[in-house]
Parts: C-alpha cells; sequence; structure tokens
C-alpha cells in the first residue's frame, strides 16, 4: 500500500494496485483448511479483478495517447472531453472494485472469514481505500469529464442506501462493521462526485481510527465469547468486558458522527457539501438518511453487545490485545489524526456553529429508536414485523445471488463447450491443433 501511495508512475502504481488486491485475498484466506475462508479469498480476488480490468483498459488508454506514464505528466497534460470521461470512467470502475461500491461490493462481508486484525488493517488503511485514493489522485482529470461526477455520486447513494439497511439487518458483528465500512467509503466517494476532494481525504482519515479500533474490540469480543454472532453476544459490560465496552462505545461515537469527535467534524463537511450541490428534495432526505442509518446500525450492534445479561465472567487480560485498543481509543477521542504532521491539510476552517440541523436531527433519530429498538428490547418485536424486508437486507438485496447464479450458469455451460473441445482422446486433440494451425497458414497466406 505504501508503494501504490508512493508511486509516481502510472504502471508501477497498477502493479502495486494487483500486489495490494494479491495480498489481501490471501490474508483473507487465511485460515485455508476452512472451506469459507477459501471461498471467501477466492471471491475477493475475482471480483476486485473486474474493477481492476477496467483501471488497466484505463491505463492503457493514457499510455496510446499520451505515450507517458509519469503521474504529473498525465494529469497536467489537459485530457479532456470524451477521451477523458473514458479513462476516468475506466479508473472509477476499478475503484468501485477495491473499494467495495455498488454493483462490487459483495465481497467484503464475505472477507470477514480472515482475522480480525486483518479485517482492522484492511479496512483502516489498506485495500479498500485503495479506489477513494485513486480518484483523488487522479482528481484533476476525472473532475474534468463531463458528467463522470454525477455518475460518481450517484453510484455512491445507491450504495450508501443499500449497505446502511444491510448493516441494520446484519445479525454478524464483523459484518456489520463491513457495512459500515462499505457505508461510510460511499460517503467519501459522495464528497468526491461533488469536488470536495479534501474532505473525503479528512473522513478517509478519521475513518481509518474509529473503524480500526471497532475491529480490535471486535476481535478481542469474539476471542472471548467464542461466536460473531449478535444472537450468541451480549452483556459485555456486567461480564467484564468494561475497558473494551468504552472502547467501542468511544468508536461507535465517531462512527455516528457525534460531536466532539472527529467522524463527526469530517462527516458534516460532506453532509454540508450534500446540502450545497444538491437540490433540497433530494439534499435534506439523504443527509438526514446518512446520519440516521449510521447512528442506528452502530447503536444497535453497540446496545445487543454491551447491554443485558451474561453468563460467562469474561476476562481482559491480555497486554497485547488492550494495548491497541486503549492507544486507538484515546486517538480516537481526542482526534489526534488533527495533529501534526497532518496539520498542514486543514487550511480550511471549520465553523462547527455552522452545522446543518437536518442530519443532527437524524443522527438523534437514529440513536434514539436504536435504544428504543434493542437498548430496551423491543428489537425483536421489529425483526418480527418486518421479518421480509430484514431478511432481504442481511442478504444484501441478493445482488450476491444473482452473481452466483450468471457464474453458475457460464460455467456450466462452458464446460460442456470444453468437454466436449477437450475430449481426453490424443487423436481430436491433434486435429483440432492441426485444423488450428490449417487457418493459420491461411491467413498468413492472405488466402482467407
Amino acid at each position: 500500500m505504501s508503494g501504490l501511495v508512493l508511486a509516481g508512475d502510472v504502471v508501477l502504481l497498477y502493479i502495486f494496485w494487483e500486489i495490494v488486491g494479491i495480498c489481501s485475498a490471501l490474508l483473507i484466506s487465511y485460515w485455508w483448511e476452512k472451506p469459507e475462508a477459501r471461498r471467501a479469498g477466492l471471491k475477493a480476488f475475482a471480483v476486485t479483478r473486474v474493477g481492476d480490468f477496467g483501471m488497466l483498459f484505463g491505463i492503457a488508454l493514457i499510455i496510446l495517447h499520451l505515450h507517458n506514464t509519469n503521474i504529473q505528466y498525465i494529469l497536467e497534460s489537459g485530457l479532456s472531453g470524451q477521451l477523458a470521461f473514458i479513462v476516468g470512467l475506466l479508473l472509477f470502475i476499478g475503484a468501485v472494485g477495491k473499494s467495495a461500491q455498488f454493483p462490487l461490493y459483495v465481497w467484503l462481508p464475505d472477507a470477514m472469514e480472515g482475522p480480525t486484525s486483518v479485517s482492522a488493517l484492511i479496512h483502516a488503511a489498506t485495500m479498500v481505500k485503495a479506489g477513494v485514493y485513486l480518484i483523488s489522485r487522479f482528481y484533476p482529470l476525472i473532475s474534468g469529464a463531463p458528467g463522470l461526477l454525477e455518475i460518481i455520486s450517484w453510484t455512491a447513494i445507491i450504495t450508501i442506501i443499500i449497505s446502511g439497511f444491510s448493516a441494520l439487518a446484519a445479525n454478524d458483528i464483523k459484518k456489520v462493521l463491513a457495512y459500515s465500512t462499505i457505508n461510510h467509503l460511499a460517503i467519501m466517494f459522495v464528497a468526491l462526485g461533488l469536488g470536495g476532494w479534501i474532505y473525503a481525504q479528512l473522513h478517509l482519515l478519521s475513518h481509518s481510527l474509529f473503524k480500526a479500533l471497532l475491529f480490535l474490540c471486535a476481535g478481542l469480543i469474539v476471542h472471548e465469547v467464542g461466536t460473531r454472532s449478535l444472537d450468541g453476544i451480549s452483556g459485555l459490560w456486567n461480564a467484564g468486558l468494561k475497558i473494551t465496552t468504552i472502547a467501542f462505545l468511544v468508536g461507535s461515537l465517531s462512527l455516528a458522527g457525534i460531536p466532539p469527535f472527529p467522524g463527526f467534524v469530517t462527516k458534516e463537511h460532506i453532509l454540508g457539501l450534500i446540502e450545497e450541490h444538491l437540490p433540497h428534495s433530494i439534499s435534506y432526505p439523504l443527509a438526514f438518511t446518512i446520519s440516521f442509518v449510521s447512528a442506528m446500525y452502530i447503536f444497535r450492534l453497540f446496545f445487543k453487545i454491551a447491554l443485558g445479561k451474561s453468563e460467562k465472567k469474561l476476562h481482559e487480560k491480555d497486554p497485547f490485545m488492550l494495548t491497541p485498543i486503549i492507544l486507538l481509543a484515546i486517538a480516537t477521542a481526542i482526534g489526534i489524526v488533527f495533529l501534526t504532521p497532518t496539520a498542514s491539510l486543514f487550511e480550511y476552517e471549520i465553523e462547527l456553529f455552522e452545522a446543518s440541523i437536518v442530519p443532527i436531527v437524524g443522527t438523534i433519530s437514529g440513536l434514539a429508536l436504536a435504544w428504543i429498538f434493542w437498548g430496551a428490547g423491543y428489537g425483536k418485536r421489529v425483526r418480527e414485523t418486518l421479518h421480509p424486508l430484514a431478511d432481504l437486507a442481511e442478504r444484501g438485496f441478493l445482488l450476491d445471488d444473482v452473481y452466483t447464479g450468471i457464474a453458475r450458469f457460464v460455467t456450466s455451460n462452458v464446460s460442456r463447450i470444453v468437454v466436449k473441445i477437450q475430449t481426453g482422446i490424443p487423436s481430436v486433440n491433434v486435429l483440432w491443433i492441426i485444423l488450428f494451425l490449417l487457418i493459420l497458414a491461411l491467413v498468413s497466406l492472405e488466402v482467407i
């Protein structure tokens, strides 16, 4: 990832881009003896390859037209019009795959089969952030492409809606956090689509802190409790995991955008962009929905795992697991991301008193409903009432099932064709080779 960020050449950037994808897939399938982990690693590799082909074609177009691979030269070349649109769109397809945006987000929830420390790394600082970085890096080119920023914005808005409601319905502690990552990456892409690349980068930094904290807390919880299912996790405060519960609360407050945590500062600016650039008929409902759903899904998770009774007595004795959690909780609480050496990014005045009332009302409403449904214990009734919709959201609105069906249909038909061609009979195989060579000779002689 460091090589990807520091690369000054587009070919070198692509090489590191692919290495990041391969390493992430291998880490996801770290517990290779589990079939689910192997499938998750292969799925992550296959789905992100779809986006990577788009990026590769975009780079090929750049080289064909500019005959130069230096990124600074490319950005200063003045690409515009239809060519800039096509190149920018292809690069965005690559970003969609890596950063798990609609319609290529299906790999990320299954990636939770990997170790939780790997999830913390991938979600906070490596693979899923690569797409946001790529669009920011090529923003001078992308912003000059007519209509492309609108495509980025609407793709992100669709992703926000799908991932937000999927996080509300998920019953796996790590999958809730996975959908929340997709949700917040989409918020960053909305900022990019509305011209606020600096706000996207700032939210990327604050998200890295609280998401790493939440995943490490989740890892410790799963380690102690022995399950990822929310049905088997409750009463952590009374069970003895007090430090972990407090740290998880700090991360939840920042993710939900509660002041004065960093998540509030960075997300509020993006919501301000939404209200400034989109019509009020769209901006107000969208800003409210983002704030409402974010607060609701993360505090649903917090109330379900922290409150209630626990029959077990758990212990927080391992300093190697507790130390990074405590440090990240402190960093998230005091907003250390806003200190040096990143202070030079903050040459823009942040006037918190101008924060819009719409997202604040959304956040408070989401938190209040989360308390009523899951803090006070009415969540099961809600689940029973909305059972079909909840199941649909938990399954990612069936997009994964659609892809699986298409893949099975294609592979079954391709396998039938291959079986007919590759019979395993040497004489038949030799006949196909002779036929191919004959056609090749006729083409070279310009007979056909």
